[in-house]
This record gives C-alpha cells, sequence and structure tokens, in this order.
C-alpha cells in the first residue's frame, strides 16, 4: 500500500512541477491543473471502486465457500446420527432378544421346578 501511495505522490508532483514550469499564462496553467486534478481523480475513483469490487467478489466468493463448508458439515453430521442411531437400535434389538432369551430360558426352568415337584408329590 505504502508503495502504490508513494508512486501516485510522484506521478501527481511530477505532472505539478511540468505543468507549473510550461512557458503558459496563469490562466492557462490553472486550468491546466485543473483539468490534470480532475483527472486524477476520476483515476483514482475508478482505481477505488474496482477495490471496492475486488473486496465485494472476495467476500462473496468467501460467503459461498463458508455455506459450501457449512452443508458438508451437517450433512456429515446427519450422516453420523443416521449410524449412530442404526448403531443404538441394533443394540436394542440384541438386548431385546437377549432379554426375551433369558426370561424363556428361566421360565423353561421354572417349568421343569415345577413338573420335578408335581412329580414328586405324585409318587409319595
Amino acid at each position: 500500500m505504502r508503495s502504490t501511495r508513494d508512486f501516485l505522490t510522484g506521478i501527481i508532483t511530477g505532472v505539478v512541477i511540468g505543468i507549473l514550469t510550461a512557458p503558459r499564462s496563469g490562466k492557462e496553467t490553472r486550468d491546466k491543473l485543473t483539468e490534470e486534478a480532475n483527472k486524477r481523480s476520476g483515476d483514482l475513483k475508478d482505481q477505488w471502486e474496482k477495490g471496492v469490487s475486488q473486496v465485494k467478489e472476495g467476500f462473496e466468493q468467501a460467503k459461498t465457500q463458508v455455506s459450501q463448508y457449512t452443508e458438508k458439515a451437517k450433512d456429515q453430521l446427519n450422516q453420523y446420527k443416521d449410524q449412530a442411531q442404526a448403531s443404538v437400535n441394533t443394540n436394542k434389538e440384541n438386548i431385546k432378544g437377549q432379554y426375551n432369551d433369558k426370561v424363556d430360558e428361566l421360565a423353561d426352568d421354572a417349568r421343569e421346578g415345577v413338573d420335578d415337584a408335581q412329580s414328586s408329590f405324585k409318587v409319595s
């Protein structure tokens, strides 16, 4: 930024010195200075607008990239959530099956115990 400012200062200084040392009348010199000042301010305004435009474009690109990364992160989060839910459901079914098997086993043992007890009473 400093080198650009120094460069512009040098150009403006050179133009002013050139105009002031030119063999013209005072009115012609003032008109020429006014014309050059208007031209240079127009150039600076154009450069400023170009810079602003570039900054806006960069901002829009960054905003688009952030939006893309956000969507990608949401998709991954949903994928992990779905995997976790599937794992919970699978484990839930496995535990439920193991519980039912154990209940059936205990019921069978209880029935055998009841049958054994009934057999014992019948023999006596």
